[in-house]
């Protein structure tokens, strides 16, 4: 299945020192190989540089017990009730990264063919004294407030129950909800100060002149990534083509996530209470989980 346009700009929600890699691609007549100086796994993890994206999307060994424990707290909360529940498996940790939006429009695409399918699979029927039993009632729920986001969760139901259990009660539950809107707002300062960065918008310019050449007019990559149809196949458009090729050619990505990460690493400076209170929540929940899993 062809690649199409994805999300790319981070709707939520430790520097690595990385060294560069290549990879080999086939290309089919009429196609390009999709970036010539960089792999999709030395990519994934520059991504992890900015320490924001690194709380958001690095899985660890920690975070999966966590994800087992309430796992099971939801089970057993349910079977108590009655109800048999099945949960999804959790995802193991393999290269460490869980899945990430691409704040800079397209990043380099695997061979053809090894795209990881978009589809889901079908969601079971439930009824309505199951869904009650997970998720509580639909009328009681806590919520809570960033500068440009607000999230509700239930209130009760098993799924509520064991969130509590991990952090300490509704207002362990609650201070999860505020820090987590928090990261979010200091993900989207941290974006929005890049446009001021000297370095950010010198290779920006740099990434500008270089597809002008190949006969691509605009302004930086996630405005090119927006004006594509969202089934164009990356594979073949010449345009996706030619900022691929160019990001590598400019070294666009490592610069850019690394100047994200200096405004990230600035944002958490201006907010000091933020990174101690998130690290208190993740280890008071990494301690409960190893109590629920023995």
């Amino acid at each position: 299945m062809p690649a199409r346009i994805r999300r790319f700009v981070a709707p939520m929600v430790v520097v690595l020192v990385l060294g560069a890699g290549a990879w080999a691609y086939a290309a089919r007549p009429g196609e390009s190989a999709p970036v010539p100086d960089r792999s999709k796994e030395s990519v994934a993890r520059l991504a992890l540089r900015p320490p924001i994206n690194g709380i958001f999307y690095r899985w660890t060994e920690p975070q999966h017990r966590v994800a087992l424990a309430k796992q099971r707290l939801i089970v057993g909360c349910m079977t108590k009730l009655g109800f048999r529940y099945e949960p999804a498996p959790v995802a193991e940790v393999t290269d460490g990264t869980a899945e990430r939006p691409s704040p800079f429009g397209l990043e380099p695409l695997p061979p053809r063919g090894t795209e990881p399918s978009e589809s889901l699979p079908p969601e079971q029927p439930r009824s309505k004294a199951f869904t009650r039993a997970l998720y509580g009632d639909p009328d009681h729920k806590i919520s809570a407030k960033g500068a440009s986001l607000q999230v509700s969760r239930p209130a009760d139901g098993c799924q509520a129950e064991a969130e509590q259990r991990l952090l300490g009660g509704t207002e362990g539950r609650l201070r999860y909800l505020r820090l987590r809107l928090q990261l979010h707002d200091g993900q989207n300062e941290s974006l929005e100060r890049l446009d001021q960065d000297a370095q950010f918008r010198a290779v920006n310019e740099r990434w500008r002149t270089c597809v002008l050449r190949a006969g691509v007019e605009t302004t930086d990559p996630v405005t090119l990534v927006k004006s594509l149809p969202a089934d164009t196949d990356l594979y073949k458009h010449p345009a996706a083509q030619a900022d691929l090729r160019c990001k590598g050619e400019t070294d666009y990505l490592a610069i850019s996530y690394t100047r994200l990460a200096a405004e990230q690493s600035k944002w958490l400076t201006e907010n000091p209470e933020v990174l101690p209170g998130w690290r208190s929540l993740q280890l008071r929940q990494s301690t409960v989980a190893g109590e629920v899993l023995g």
